[in-house]
């Protein structure tokens, strides 16, 4: 009887070690886990923001194109416009002077 003890009492010794071995696993495995998810995490925002950096510096450079762009067309419209003056001026001044002698 006492036999049948002994092993019993080593049994459940036996499985107290089994499941305290699985909880240090479970622990670790738990711990490497969230690391893992913290790293991913960092991994993704770096990710992000990579890529909003590229898209800022892509509109960044797409309004520069089009600011230079707007500005070449401005400077041709008033450099038109001058020329059209100084080529028209004499007959751009009569006519402003005969619609004031109309009113």
């Amino acid at each position: 009887m006492e036999q049948i003890l002994n092993k019993l009492s080593e049994i459940e010794t036996t499985a107290r070690r089994i499941m305290e071995d699985a909880d240090r696993t479970k622990a670790a495995l738990s711990s490497e886990m969230e690391q893992q998810c913290r790293d991913f995490d960092a991994a993704l925002e770096q990710e992000t923001n990579k890529k909003i950096q590229e898209l800022r510096n892509s509109l960044e450079e797409q309004k520069d194109q089009e600011l230079t762009l707007l500005r070449q067309k401005t400077e041709k419209t008033l450099n038109d416009l001058d020329a059209y003056y100084r080529q028209n001026h004499q007959q751009l001044s009569e006519d402003l002077f005969h619609r004031l002698l109309e009113c």
